[in-house]
């Protein structure tokens, strides 16, 4: 009974860790909007805005750096490295689970889609293959 303890014991700390890396991520993106926010509220808000340009090649390593960081890799993982992180987080977050309508599956749900979604964005960066497949399936 007390391995069973103990086994509970680190996946709730192994939990704890994720759902703890996914916020520090989203308060970092709510971090930067508002800093953007404030940006255009300082502007004169009778002249119209300009454009939106494209974003720079910049705004991409930004994105893959943090699906990195949603990862919790250092920037310049290989795709070995990626593909096994991204399992072990996924079994890690399957909302399976709790139990219907609970709050924590609807945590591990939004958990497991931003996992999703950082691996999506590093697999297109890190395999040539991904993008031309992805490719494919849009024509």
């Amino acid at each position: 009974m007390a391995l069973g303890r103990r086994i509970t014991r680190l996946m709730k700390a192994h939990w704890g860790e994720l759902v703890e890396r996914v916020e520090q991520v989203i308060r970092e993106e709510a971090a930067e909007s508002a800093a953007a926010q404030e940006l255009q509220d300082a502007l004169d808000p009778t002249q119209p805005l300009p454009a939106r340009p494209a974003p720079p090649a910049n705004a991409q390593e930004s994105a893959v750096s943090r699906a990195y960081r949603v990862l919790g890799l250092p920037d310049g993982a290989d795709l070995a490295t990626v593909r096994h992180v991204y399992r072990a987080l996924i079994a890690r977050s399957d909302p399976n689970r709790f139990p219907e309508h609970s709050p924590e599956r609807a945590k591990a749900e939004q958990i497991r889609q931003r996992i999703e979604q950082a691996y999506q964005t590093l697999l297109l960066h890190l395999d040539p293959v991904a993008q031309r497949f992805r490719n494919l399936q849009t024509d």
